[in-house]
């Protein structure tokens, strides 16, 4: 019987996430479930070829190099980053000092383990809260800690003092309160309501250098009313060429129908502005985080096209990236390959710890 680096366990909890998360519920998995990926497992891991069936449909790369979810998630992840390290990256009120030179949201306030603070000084609840009222503008709040997939933001509506004491003890511990974000109306078109941010990827490469991974950027939007661009609740997202172009192929999660971004937005033709400048600041910046070989970064452009960071991913997910453009790493997957066989999967560094909810909810199932 062949031994495989991921285990029977790894192997099936990478299909149910799939299933769950990602794949269209009419898709039939089963046509290829029992077939393997030839360039996997030459490389000592068992991957179904029913990810390449499904992710090529989408991008129209036909390739047994597509990444299952356990592979990924279980050890190309934690060969390229430091998971004991994550939590002391996690908190989105460390981005000034991490990031001190990149153009940033304004900050009305943040509180950081039960403690508010403005300009780097505490200060106590009734400033904070005079502090919010004073900024009067279009303010979002949002978690710091151990969040995901947009959840908790939300915006700023009633400035009333018993309102906004109720707002900050509802949030309680560790959020941040910024100046609504005003993007570039290029990029406003595609949808008025939610920030349409740019998912971007770099990767620091065996032998230093920084690359950024043109294939797998791409625009996200939320649906209409929306303030967030959340793909994985039913936003939709496109591909941005090297030279910054939207293509008008419209993708979501658990759908296999590409639509058009002129026919639901009336969009086209959209190149986004200073696209350049927008991978410099993210290569920039990746230098500035040296546990981490493999960052998704999330920024918008400003009106005056200057490049906005909003916030960066040390888990990030590949689904988007092979469904909108093959196989994630094209020219640098057997490199990454190479170092995820020599990772042992571990509580501390895999999915016992990232992904505990749903391992206790798959093993239930079983």
């Amino acid at each position: 019987m062949v031994q495989y680096i991921n285990s029977n366990k790894e192997y099936h909890w990478g299909d149910w996430y799939f299933k769950d998360h990602v794949m269209d519920p009419e898709f039939n998995y089963k046509a290829h479930k029992k077939e393997l990926s030839p360039y996997f497992e030459q490389r000592g891991f068992k991957v179904s070829m029913m990810f390449a069936d499904y992710y090529s449909r989408l991008s129209g790369v036909q390739s047994d190099r597509y990444i299952s979810m356990d592979v990924y998630y279980f050890f190309v992840l934690p060969s390229l980053n430091r998971f004991d390290f994550l939590n002391a990256y996690l908190d989105k009120n460390i981005y000034n000092e991490l990031f001190p030179n990149v153009r940033q949201p304004a900050t009305v306030i943040k509180n950081i383990n039960g403690h508010f603070y403005h300009d780097g000084e505490e200060i106590g609840n009734s400033e904070a809260v005079k502090l919010i009222q004073d900024y009067g503008q279009d303010m979002i709040i949002k978690p710091t800690v151990e969040t995901c997939n947009g959840d908790g933001v939300a915006q700023i509506e009633d400035l009333n003092t018993s309102s906004l004491e109720a707002l900050l003890q509802e949030y309680s511990f560790n959020f941040i309160i910024q100046e609504k974000v005003k993007q570039h109306p290029d990029i406003q078109r595609v949808n008025p309501t939610s920030l349409n941010s740019m998912r971007l990827f770099s990767y620091r490469k065996r032998d230093g250098s920084y690359q950024f991974l043109y294939p797998y950027s791409f625009l996200r939007f939320g649906n209409k009313g929306a303030i967030k661009d959340n793909v994985s609740k039913g936003g939709g997202m496109c591909r941005v060429g090297a030279d910054g172009l939207v293509d008008d192929k419209v993708y979501r999660f658990k759908d296999l129908n590409i639509s058009s971004l002129k026919a639901e937005t009336g969009v086209e033709n959209l190149i986004i502005p200073n696209f350049e400048g927008v991978v410099k600041t993210v290569l920039k910046m990746h230098k500035r985080l040296p546990y981490f070989d493999l960052v998704g970064w999330d920024l918008t452009v400003l009106p005056d096209g200057e490049p906005l960071f909003i916030e960066f991913n040390l888990q990030p997910s590949i689904e988007a990236p092979q469904m909108l453009a093959g196989p994630m790493f094209e020219n640098y997957l057997d490199e990454v390959i190479d170092q995820a066989c020599k990772v042992k999967c571990s509580r501390l560094q895999s999915y016992f710890k990232v992904f505990e909810k749903d391992m206790r909810f798959y093993l239930h199932m079983q």
